[in-house]
């Protein structure tokens, strides 16, 4: 991970926003009107932590349709652990997310199918 990588990581999980972005969107996938009221925050706020966020694979993006036939952005986040790691010769950042039950299920079901 390069300096900028790290310091961008750092500097987006210094933002109160980003954060509460973060643990809204952990509880279900929300769209940026809804983080927006939730948050007390501008949408535009919302779109640039979000943008964010997503460049470094903390907040995953899903597009949706409505019944007019609008898109929009759906917004979800899974529980993530990040451990910031600094020893004399160099500093790190760890993401790991834990996996939802859905996703471990159908990779389950998958793999028996191939046996």
């Amino acid at each position: 991970m390069t300096d900028e990588e790290l310091s961008g990581i750092l500097n987006i999980l210094s933002d109160e926003y980003a954060r509460t972005i973060l643990q809204e969107t952990m509880k279900r996938p929300m769209s940026a009107d809804e983080l927006s009221e939730i948050c007390n925050i501008s949408t535009q706020t919302v779109y640039r932590r979000t943008d964010k966020l997503s460049s470094y694979g903390l907040l995953d993006t899903e597009m949706e349709y409505d019944e007019d036939g609008h898109h929009f952005q759906i917004y979800s986040a899974d529980p993530t652990q990040i451990v910031i790691g600094i020893s004399e010769e160099d500093a790190n950042v760890t993401i790991s997310k834990r996996e939802r039950m859905a996703d471990r299920f159908s990779e389950f079901i998958n793999q028996v199918r191939d046996q």
